[in-house]
């Protein structure tokens, strides 16, 4: 008998948690208030949480002492983009995780915002003495203001033309502000140095910084914001020109004489200064002190196409050396100049670059004696 009265007492209970039950969610639809379930974890893109990349930390480089540096010299160098080789420092142009280009990743570095509250401090100079304000940094990005006509439309929207002169009617013009992107930025100046380590016996080298070069200016930079050629030029002209250049010799008298024909038209003529067309600038954005940099660049990972669970982060691409460039200056008594101050021909310009890799080649290997 107890056994049996516990038994009612248990589904009396039961009984009234399903009708509470069924009341509350009752109520909710009517009030249109759904609880949602709580998330079993947070999302992530892909199989499996990645714990290594992001915990990630530069390797520590042999401590210099300079009592041992026998030799030492200052190269700069220069990384295109647009070579192959250099596609992985380029892309992807928009961030996809923690799957950044480089140029975004010296863009989250440096821009001051309350997710970055300590940034990395980036140069106006490459001895790294002036160091830039988040404002200027952000104007380094501005471009030039380009200046657009307003042309007068009718009710039709087509355009409106002078009877007498046959040209479009201008009712003013527009500034139109325009800004570069993180993904203009085509080139990377290196400054590194060669030093002979005497404790070690071995040629080193060392990065000193990087100075991002953005892409300024040109038909290409317009397209790319959304600028067509067309829209930058001015509207063409009216119909009627073109009827009377085009057709003018079948409108002419079939009996006129020979003796009285009109004279023949002029061949055109380009003029001899034709306007030039805006060139492509390459502006320096700033100097970025390598040692700093690099804690950032340990954590943000590179597209590795033969293995994508096992991709390689900025700093192993700068310390591997796997990347494709070319000798831009050494340095010099003659205020470090470059090498196209005093070498004119593109080929010389390479061949002198070449020169100076191969001394640092030769001092190296005739260190040793066989």
């Amino acid at each position: 008998m107890k056994n049996l009265g516990l038994i009612i007492a248990i589904s009396i209970v039961c009984s009234s948690n399903v009708t509470w039950a069924q009341t509350i969610d009752s109520e909710n639809k009517q009030s249109g208030v759904f609880e949602s379930p709580g998330a079993i974890r947070k999302p992530i893109d892909g199989a499996y949480e990645k714990h290594i990349t992001p915990n990630n930390k530069p390797v520590p480089l042999q401590p210099i002492n300079e009592e041992y540096v026998m030799y030492a010299t200052l190269i700069w160098r220069v990384i295109d983009l647009k070579e192959k080789f250099n596609l992985p420092l380029y892309f992807p142009t928009e961030p996809k995780g923690n799957w950044k280009s480089l140029s975004q990743t010296v863009w989250d570095a440096v821009d001051s915002s309350e997710n970055n509250p300590m940034p990395v401090r980036i140069y106006s100079t490459e001895y790294f003495d002036v160091p830039l304000s988040n404002e200027e940094f952000r104007g380094k990005f501005s471009i030039e203001p380009r200046i657009q006509q307003i042309w007068l439309t009718d009710e039709f929207g087509m355009q409106v033309f002078d009877e007498e002169t046959g040209e479009p009617i201008s009712i003013g013009d527009t500034t139109i502000m325009q800004y570069a992107d993180p993904k203009d930025i085509m080139q990377y100046d290196i400054k590194e140095q060669y030093f002979v380590d005497n404790q070690r016996s071995m040629l080193d080298v060392r990065i000193l910084g990087i100075c991002p070069i953005l892409l300024k200016g040109g038909t290409d930079m317009l397209e790319d914001m959304g600028f067509s050629e067309e829209e930058a030029a001015p509207p063409a002209a009216a119909e009627d020109e073109f009827f009377e250049d085009e057709f003018a010799d079948e409108l002419t008298d079939e009996f006129a004489d020979d003796e009285f024909a009109a004279e023949p038209k002029e061949e055109y003529q380009a003029p001899e200064e034709l306007p030039e067309m805006s060139p492509q600038k390459l502006a320096p954005i700033g100097w970025l002190y390598y040692p700093e940099f690099r804690p950032v660049m340990a954590k943000t990972e590179v597209f590795n196409a033969h293995n994508n669970a096992q991709r390689r982060t900025y700093d192993d691409i700068f310390l591997q050396r796997h990347f494709s460039s070319f000798i831009r200056a050494e340095e010099n008594v003659y205020d470090n100049r470059e090498i196209f101050f005093y070498i004119v021909n593109g080929l010389d310009q390479i061949l002198e670059a070449e020169r100076i890799k191969n001394k640092i080649f030769a001092f190296e290997q005739e260190m040793w004696e066989y």
